[in-house]
């Protein structure tokens, strides 16, 4: 697309260079609930126009056409069909993608409650630390990095490729507790209302988990318009009006600030 629209510039003027180069992103939905999803697709698009005014190139978000798994788009982004993708981070996809490093979700992510069966709740309140946890088997997707710190704390671990095969795994026992984050509980509980499923009372697992934008390793420059345009909206407080517009966002920086329960540290590999 640059080399075509360089090639026509000099033969209709202007006109091909106002024209936005595409950038293909999975669609809101696909990898998470779909409010999740649009919030980073306005992210992207607030840190294109912040950083618009020192930039060459226009660029319009366009959705790819397929809904896929988290690990096929990665491959998709590795490819060069999808342009850019939000993930959590890891030491392999640091190396095989460029990262903006810039926490999108401000840490909210990286507390995590337990679910579990409601009748499990007599055996989860005798546990007071890493040790204790370690008695129960955690269920977590084979692809997640979450699943490497899991390992990497010794907690035994289930995994599977369906996240949706997940809730009912946990309800016949073939696991004991998923950790979910806690702008995710909420919405999962209600999905799932039918399954017999309840966040735990009193714990919390905590672990650095820093949910970045990845692109393709051809675009070191877009990456670091990415970046600029985020640190640009971080200063001037159209990023923070962004992410507390996000209601489940909201609730969960504040039960942050106001936690009462037993925190279980992990610690990552890398």
């Amino acid at each position: 697309m640059r080399v075509v629209c360089a090639l026509l510039l000099l033969v209709v003027g202007p006109w091909c260079q106002a024209q936005p180069i595409p950038l293909v992103i999975p669609p809101p939905g696909s990898m998470e609930p779909a409010a999740t999803g649009i919030y980073y697709e306005k992210v992207l698009q607030l840190a294109l126009d912040k950083s618009a005014e020192t930039a060459q190139e226009k660029y319009q978000i366009i959705h790819h056409n397929q809904i896929v798994g988290r690990e096929r788009y990665r491959l998709l982004l590795k490819q060069g069909v999808v342009d850019i993708i939000w993930s959590s981070s890891n030491k392999t996809r640091e190396e095989e993608l460029i990262p903006v490093r810039f926490n999108l979700l401000r840490g909210i992510n990286e507390y995590r409650v337990l679910l579990i069966r409601a009748d499990d709740q007599a055996r989860f309140s005798e546990v007071r630390n890493l040790a204790d946890l370690r008695q129960f088997k955690i269920g977590s997707g084979i692809h997640w990095s979450d699943t490497e710190v899991y390992k990497f704390n010794g907690l035994p671990i289930v995994t599977t490729y369906s996240f949706d095969a997940m809730f009912r795994m946990l309800a016949i026992k073939r696991f004991d507790y998923m950790a979910r984050s806690l702008q995710e509980i909420d919405y999962e509980l209600e999905k799932y209302r039918d399954l017999g499923l309840i966040a735990e009372k009193n714990l919390l697992i905590h672990y650095p988990q820093p949910i970045y934008f990845f692109l393709n390793k051809k675009h070191p420059e877009l990456a670091k318009r990415i970046e600029q345009g985020l640190l640009i909206a971080q200063q001037d407080g159209s990023l923070d009006e962004l992410f507390q517009s996000i209601p489940n966002f909201r609730a969960a920086e504040e039960k942050i600030r106001h936690i009462d329960r037993r925190i279980i540290e992990l610690r990552r590999e890398d």
